[in-house]
């Protein structure tokens, strides 16, 4: 294996476990470092889920569903890719957003209960 791969490798390892601890800003200095290194074609949609985790979690919510939507792209059959932008979208006020978000992952995972409560909150906040 060569030394390139390994390194990046650990990039990865030591973003997950960065935000195993929440440490948001050391977390996304790694997924950068591997995302900067990184062929295309090995991002996959966890890593640009990840991406997107600690840049919401450091207040960047535009950049952050930015690569929430690379994810969904990635993983369009994937009913939580959607479920975890319609909450990014929720937190910062796009209701209407959330809200075909959150249709969306219903319509991927119909017995998603959380999702499901989502929704009916904000709908239900939205007919007041």
């Amino acid at each position: 294996m060569q030394l390139s791969k390994v390194k990046n490798n650990d990039n990865r390892i030591k973003a997950e476990k960065l935000m195993k601890t929440r440490e948001w800003m050391l977390a996304l200095v790694e997924w950068e470092r591997w995302h900067e290194e990184v062929a295309e074609s090995k991002k996959d949609a966890n890593s640009y889920h990840d991406l997107g985790i600690c840049k919401f979690n450091l207040g960047r919510v535009h950049e952050a569903i930015l690569d929430l939507d690379k994810a969904a792209i990635l993983q369009p059959d994937y009913g939580y890719r959607f479920a975890a932008r319609g909450w990014m979208k929720q937190s910062y006020g796009d209701d209407k957003g959330a809200i075909a978000d959150y249709k969306k992952a219903l319509e991927l995972d119909p017995d998603d209960i959380f999702t499901q409560n989502n929704l009916i909150i904000l709908e239900e906040k939205l007919n007041k």
